[in-house]
């Protein structure tokens, strides 16, 4: 029997997931003189915390406890850490827009293999929206801007973006295989808590001094994108892994908008019709299995 509770509507769960990842730019923008694994254990921390508590609080602490398939759960985990590690590392080497075009190659990966590893029927109605999808990431990433960048770095960010990508990808589909098994906000607490064993190292590398000086933003960042974790894989839990995939790309749209009204970035017509085709995929997929974002 499944764990969880059925979701009233996993599609908007996605969604609201996706958007509240997006404010993760505003987040990393706050934080001052902190390197990104100190940054991204900090995250993992005041989230696994906050995980526990709630639980404690509501006895649910029995969630927890790994009964079948313990392997995916540590799966679970290393592939976020590997999806975080990669991610970071493409935006040091190659630069925010190749990491992301990168990264959000993942629903290619996952229309390739859910099908066979979970047992998805293929649908060519998914077709559509994922050409939308990507060619909505192509257009926000620009990338007839940076492809004229050539070197070993720009080559390395290249291979640690690709990297992200198909292991985000498979996140994606062990999310969904672990569904019957384990509740979303118990897949949230082992994926954060293997995770944050991968970013140990990091901590040592940041005064105290300077984590005390952003305790405050680095609590807040925690508790909200770990709140976002929770949604969205409460949510992809209940729909087909292909279909999770490209309303993940929602995202993207989401950081972009907080980038510009937020940070005050400015706003490329190619980056705004590539936001309108990501939004058009997400309402084809909703429109095309029955249901209502609202």
């Amino acid at each position: 029997m499944p764990v969880q509770k059925k979701s009233l509507n996993p599609y908007l769960e996605v969604v609201t997931g996706s958007i509240i990842y997006g404010t993760i730019g505003v987040f990393l923008d706050q934080v001052q003189d902190m390197s990104t694994g100190s940054i991204l254990f900090s995250r993992l921390f005041f989230g696994l915390c906050m995980i526990f508590i709630y639980l404690l609080l509501n006895q649910g602490l029995r969630q927890l406890k790994p009964h079948k398939k313990k392997r995916y759960l540590l799966l679970l985990g290393l592939l976020n850490a590997i999806t975080g590690i990669c991610y970071f590392s493409s935006i040091r080497y190659s630069g925010v827009s190749v990491a992301v075009l990168l990264l959000y190659t993942a629903p290619i990966y996952v229309n390739l293999f859910a099908p066979s590893i979970l047992g998805e029927h293929r649908n060519s109605n998914s077709f559509l929206p994922l050409l939308l999808a990507i060619a909505g990431v192509l257009l926000i990433a620009r990338p007839g801007e940076i492809l004229g960048h050539t070197g070993p770095e720009f080559q390395k960010g290249l291979l640690f973006g690709l990297m992200s990508g198909l292991s985000f990808g498979a996140n994606i589909i062990t999310i969904r295989y672990l569904r019957n098994d384990y509740s979303g906000i118990a897949q949230t607490f082992w994926l954060t808590g293997i995770s944050l064993l991968f970013m140990l190292p990091a901590v040592f590398s940041t005064p105290t001094a300077v984590f005390v000086k952003n305790l405050d933003i680095l609590l807040l960042f925690g508790l909200t994108i770990t709140f976002a974790a929770v949604i969205y894989l409460r949510g992809i839990s209940g729909i087909r892994a292909q279909t999770g995939s490209i309303l993940a790309l929602v995202e993207p749209v989401s950081g972009i908008f907080f980038d510009v009204t937020v940070l005050k970035n400015p706003l490329y017509i190619s980056t705004f019709l590539g936001c309108v085709f990501i939004l058009t995929a997400a309402y084809v997929i909703s429109k095309r299995d029955g249901v209502s974002l609202k």
